[in-house]
């Protein structure tokens, strides 16, 4: 009987796992939890204060553990599961058996989860109801959870982050409203000398992250899509193998790369990425046509006047049909001769235009593949190139491209 119950509760038990952490409720202080290696300069009160602030509970969904070095800890499915197990009437032996734990771990984690409760039990006397209560000692395997997780974070040296609520709650709010990387908003912070008294490093930004001290902010990793890659028609233009080294070592302004962001249907967005900024501008085409891409082309030149020869000195293209009008794309409009430089990458080769790529990226975290562009109006595309410009980037010290794009217009006069 008891093998067919517990074979039940384990199987239940990793699909129930993440429910449960939700309804858990943490207060240090009114448990009375005490944590082990208890910080130089503070009290037990004012780390219950701080994990309370930070909604240390949160610490708990999923499978979250904090680990250490080989792993030896226990995860909460485990410790729910030693619940389940001491529940069902099975001995510590049999427990650490079934775990493949050793049983001075079995003994330790009990006696870390251990709690007093008072049962309530009703019965009648001379027809009226009367409570019995009764005090129990019982394992609990949320309880256990969040003393490992205080214990974890109370470890060695204090946490550089003290108790920075504002650095927290301003770092939340750029990364999970505005979009930003936990790396951009720290050098935000530095380049802008913004008065927060928290001062880390990306590493120490990142850990505590991983140890959940972020609560809201959750790492995920980016998965690679690997495609089948079609060939494409042979090079007419001119070859990347004839463009100036100096456009390729990014130290001079004009120089930019165009591709097109698909959707589901024909529309698409047009995309310039200039390469020295990483200023974004995006135009809406009905179809990766050639000629909408010479019209993108002839409403920059009307935008910029006298300076666009300036401004879009070359720009560096992939082999596909939308770009395959090289007269159209170099020549002015107004019947004056060369605007600009048209350069074609080697085929296969979408890292010759690197810029492009990268950006492209970040237009897809607000536009997501499968995405019906045909939907967006100008305003939104608009709203998508403002962000991307607006990004601080690491490779530009924190800058953003808007600010470096203006410098440079402002040096053309």
């Amino acid at each position: 009987m008891h093998s067919i119950m517990l074979t039940k509760i384990f199987t239940v038990l990793d699909n129930a796992a993440a429910l449960r952490n939700s309804e858990i409720k943490s207060n240090f202080k009114k448990e009375g939890i005490k944590g082990k290696g208890q910080r130089r300069g503070e009290s037990q009160g004012d780390l219950a204060d701080f994990a309370s602030a930070l909604s240390f509970s949160s610490l708990l969904r999923g499978n979250t553990q904090v680990k250490n070095k080989g792993n030896k800890n226990l995860t909460y499915n485990q410790r729910l599961k030693i619940e389940s197990f001491l529940t069902a009437g099975l001995s510590k032996k049999q427990i650490a058996e079934k775990l493949q734990l050793d049983l001075s771990t079995i003994y330790k984690e009990i006696k870390r989860g251990t709690q007093e409760i008072t049962k309530k039990t009703a019965y009648y006397y001379n027809y009226e109801k009367e409570y019995r209560y009764k005090k129990e000692i019982i394992y609990n395997a949320d309880i256990a959870q969040q003393k490992y997780i205080f214990n974890c974070s109370a470890r060695g040296a204090g946490l550089k982050i003290g108790k920075d609520i504002a650095f927290i709650n301003y770092v939340e709010k750029r990364v999970l409203e505005d979009g930003l990387s936990p790396c951009a908003v720290l050098g935000e912070i530095k380049r802008n000398n913004l008065p927060f008294a928290t001062r880390i490093s990306k590493p120490t930004l990142y850990r505590y992250i991983s140890m959940g001290l972020f609560a809201n902010i959750k790492l995920t990793k980016r998965k690679r899509e690997y495609k089948k890659v079609k060939a494409k028609r042979a090079t007419k233009g001119t070859c990347i193998e004839q463009r100036p080294e100096e456009i390729s070592s990014r130290k001079t302004f004009g120089h930019w790369e165009m591709d097109c962001v698909c959707g589901p249907t024909k529309d698409s967005l047009l995309v310039f990425s200039e390469r020295l900024t990483r200023k974004e501008l995006i135009f809406k085409i009905p179809a990766q046509q050639s000629k909408y891409v010479v019209r993108a082309l002839n409403v920059l030149e009307r935008r910029y006047g006298k300076t666009f020869r300036k401004v879009f000195k070359t720009i560096t293209v992939d082999n596909g049909s939308e770009f395959a009008d090289t007269d159209g794309m170099e020549n002015s409009s107004y019947g004056k001769g060369v605007r600009t430089k048209i350069f074609y990458c080697h085929p296969y080769s979408s890292y010759e235009r690197g810029t492009n790529e990268r950006l492209n990226r970040e237009i897809r975290r607000l536009l997501p593949k499968g995405t019906n562009l045909s939907h967006l109006s100008d305003t939104e595309v608009k709203r998508v190139q403002d962000w991307v410009n607006a990004y601080p980037r690491e490779v530009l010290g924190y800058a953003t491209s808007e600010e470096l794009f203006n410098n440079q217009l402002a040096l053309i006069g």
